[in-house]
């Protein structure tokens, strides 16, 4: 499914500014976007997608997962980030654990259909990727360290909380829109009135850049298609 390197040359990619804080605590890393547009009809299920992840992950064993190079390139960042890889595994693991290794066709996590075709992207490439409504975005994405004072309010909490300082996080001009590699905040969240979406994918040491455009671009094409 990876779409031909000819498209490179009319996508618009970006690489999202990296403050130096963050790219001393995490040497290597980057966030590549792409904008997309939602169509009006709805996004199309991605199933034959992750029936295809499925056939692939649902018989191998944990340290089979682990082992995957992507999976491993993104352990190593949760690593870094003082987090234990099997206790707070990489949105990738995470995604082929809960949904697909052991389970039968058919339990992957739905969402929505637009965060379930992005997840469906990322277990086929092993690339994690993420997504923001882009009309609730201020402004410009950062990757920077937290300074201490500002609140998110994560998807899924009853309440905000107080970030303590140097926590890694993607930030507009505004606020603080999702604690990196981790957890997705509410504010920009995208929900059935969702129109456009900024489409994100990390490269880091293991995962190049090259493999998040390809990744984008599979995302980014499960979008356009109509239920």
């Amino acid at each position: 499914m990876n779409p031909a390197r000819p498209l490179y040359r009319t996508a618009e990619f970006r690489m999202i500014d990296v403050a130096p804080g963050a790219r001393e605590l995490m040497p290597g890393v980057q966030v590549l976007t792409l904008e997309a547009e939602l169509p009006e009809g709805g996004v199309a299920p991605a199933d034959a997608v992750w029936a295809e992840a499925h056939a692939r992950w649902n018989g191998a064993s944990r340290a089979e997962v682990r082992a995957d190079p992507r999976v491993t390139a993104y352990r190593e960042l949760s690593r870094r980030l003082g987090s234990h890889p099997d206790k707070q595994p990489p949105s990738v693991q995470a995604l082929i654990d809960r949904g697909l290794r052991g389970k039968p066709l058919g339990a992957w996590p739905r969402i929505n259909p637009a965060v379930d075709a992005v997840n469906a992207a990322a277990v086929h490439t092993r690339v994690a990727l993420g997504l923001f409504d882009r009309d609730q975005l201020a402004g410009r994405v950062r990757l920077r360290l937290a300074d201490g004072t500002e609140e998110f309010h994560a998807i899924g909490a009853d309440q905000p909380v107080v970030l303590e300082a140097g926590r890694p996080v993607l930030a507009d001009d505004e606020r603080v829109l999702s604690l990196f590699a981790h957890r997705d905040g509410v504010r920009q969240a995208v929900t059935a009135r969702t129109r456009r979406v900024l489409l994100l994918a990390c490269a880091v040491p293991g995962v190049s850049e090259d493999g998040c455009r390809d990744a984008l671009l599979e995302a980014a094409g499960l979008l356009s298609a109509t239920g």
